[in-house]
């Protein structure tokens, strides 16, 4: 069987990194290359790596300066020899089976890519994620039909066609090194989605299984879960280097359009103050608009309710009540109460704080048993849903 190169990049997470390690070392296929790359970790990383490396000798560790989650992987990458490459964040973990199932489905297929799903981990939380689209190989006219023109958004806002992360696939090595060794192009914005996503539309040939092997653990004290300064000058700076990732595909056109999708759901996450004018009293203006220092309620704390909690507390000092109806299990890493609370409670609005409309109307009926008003239900105006560049015009994002 063919040898996987796994590359697995570390900073700053030494509270995680074992258990990370033995899930790769303790993979039931044993024809492992395992590179740990230590990106400048101020903590033990370093030294962690160094022990599991006397104890496998299938380990190699790269100890290098601090750049980042792209820079490590090109660290890993060069020094990678496997037939097949797969990624793992320092602070993640795998299924034991993960490997020697998606070999398995490579050899049987044939296939350039393989995709499992992911599991979302949060405390004692955790969700499935996983792409729509049904599992099995895609190559030359189901490709073009089913992965080409949902790729970067799925059709319905805001869903992925193909989940953009490098960790729950294998990549053919030589083509995902082709992607993963360009010139980084989003100060770490969008490195999965930059590198991934082309590499499939090059390499027009993809299996997808459904199951999850993935563990991916959802930190409020990430640095990928807060507000970024600098999202809006990166957008603008690197819109066409995205565009010509995607020169591959058959239809530019099409991709162009899910990229403004794309873009307008990483505005959203990363950077909704891009939307307000700076005299404005309204914050939130893809929800309609909110008036400066409303009692707000934030409903959900997924990805999306981390990034829009941030924002709205430590940017803008607005008084929140955050809940979510597994505050149970989240409890232990967030601030989230029980909905149960706006029984009691005095408010002007409650934002769902979610990016995906197919979980809306759930909510909604939720918030009615609640007796919550409709009214003062607020999600991302439907206008802009349809027609994104509504939004974007004003940016002087694309052309």
């Amino acid at each position: 069987m063919y040898k996987i190169s796994v590359i697995a990049i570390f900073y700053n997470v030494e509270l995680y990194a074992e258990q990370c390690i033995q899930s790769i070392i303790n993979q039931s296929y044993r024809n492992l290359e395992i590179i740990l790359v230590d990106d400048g970790s101020c903590d033990s990383c370093g030294d962690i790596c160094d022990k599991y490396a006397k104890l496998d000798s299938r380990i190699k560790v790269i100890h290098k300066v601090n750049g980042g989650a792209d820079s490590a992987r090109k660290a890993g990458i060069m020094v990678a020899t496997g037939k097949y490459v797969g990624f793992v964040d320092g602070d993640d973990w795998i299924e034991p089976g993960m490997y020697e199932s998606l070999m398995e489905l490579a050899v049987t297929y044939g296939a350039t890519v393989i995709e499992s799903g992911l599991i979302d981990t949060a405390g004692d939380y955790s969700f499935i994620r996983k792409t729509k689209l049904q599992e099995g190989i895609y190559t030359g006219a189901k490709f073009d039909e089913k992965i080409e023109p949902y790729i970067l958004y799925g059709g319905t806002f805001f869903e992925y066609g193909i989940t953009v992360s490098l960790c729950n696939k294998i990549y053919e090595r030589e083509l995902i090194k082709k992607y993963l060794l360009l010139p980084e192009l989003s100060k770490n914005l969008t490195d999965d989605v930059m590198c991934s996503l082309p590499c499939i539309i090059e390499a027009k040939s993809i299996y997808i299984t459904h199951e999850a092997f993935y563990h991916y653990r959802v930190r409020n004290n990430s640095y990928k879960h807060t507000v970024r300064g600098d999202v809006l000058e990166v957008v603008r700076k690197y819109y066409p280097d995205w565009i010509m990732r995607f020169s591959c595909a058959k239809n530019m056109t099409c991709i162009e359009k899910q990229l403004q999708y794309f873009i307008l759901y990483l505005l959203l996450m990363k950077a909704i103050y891009v939307f307000e004018e700076s005299k404005s009293e309204k914050i939130l203006i893809p929800f309609g608009g909110i008036e400066k220092n409303k009692k707000i309620i934030l409903y959900g704390a997924g990805a999306t309710g981390i990034y829009i909690y941030d924002y709205l507390v430590n940017i803008q000092k607005q008084n929140v009540i955050w809940v979510d109806k597994n505050y149970k299990n989240l409890q232990k890493s967030l601030p989230v109460l029980s909905p149960d609370i706006m029984k009691h409670s005095d408010y002007d609005y409650v934002v769902l704080s979610v990016l995906w409309a197919s979980k809306v109307c759930a909510i909604k009926e939720d918030l009615a048993a609640l007796g919550v008003p409709g009214n003062k239900i607020r999600w991302i105006s439907d206008t802009y849903i349809s027609e994104p560049q509504l939004l974007l015009n004003n940016l002087n994002l694309t052309s």
